[in-house]
């Protein structure tokens, strides 16, 4: 979207403030797309530009994702081996993904702990997935830390 944007008012804003509105969207919360046209479409028209350059941003993927459901739903029954495949590679893909980090990863007695309590974590208390999360923040800055002390990371 950035790119895209970028061409398409690059003849209402120069590439400064492009940037400058780019690096403010970047730091608000929610989705970049939007928060690119509520800035981009204030500096450009005001007020009214906003409404235009968030229903301009909304109103393609909602379509599409309307359509796409009722295709779905009308279809379900013929879709299902082809959602099935679907579902495989994802499944693949994240593995191959998984493969590639652990292979280029150093190992060593903390992380093996790391992760086989994070699994169990993830296995067993499904329902404290935010702990988990700070549990895996906190002991990869922990081993960072330590490792930085080392020189070793």
């Amino acid at each position: 979207m950035v790119p895209v944007l970028k061409r398409k008012f690059s003849k209402y804003i120069d590439e400064e403030k492009f940037a400058e509105i780019l690096s403010f969207a970047q730091s608000m919360p929610g989705p970049i797309a939007i928060n690119l046209a509520i800035l981009i479409g204030e500096q450009v028209i005001g007020f009214s530009g906003i409404l235009l350059s968030v229903l301009g941003v909304l109103i393609p993927p909602v379509s599409i994702i309307i359509l796409a459901g009722s295709i779905i739903g009308k279809y379900s029954a013929q879709l299902h081996g082809f959602f099935e495949g679907v579902y495989a590679s994802i499944i693949g893909l994240v593995l191959g993904v998984l493969y590639s980090i652990m292979k280029i990863q150093r190992w060593n007695l903390l992380k093996v702990v790391i992760l086989l309590a994070s699994v169990l974590f993830a296995v067993f208390f499904r329902k404290f997935t935010i702990y988990i999360f700070i549990f895996l923040v906190g002991s990869f800055y922990y081993v960072k830390r330590i490792n930085k002390d080392n020189k070793k990371w």
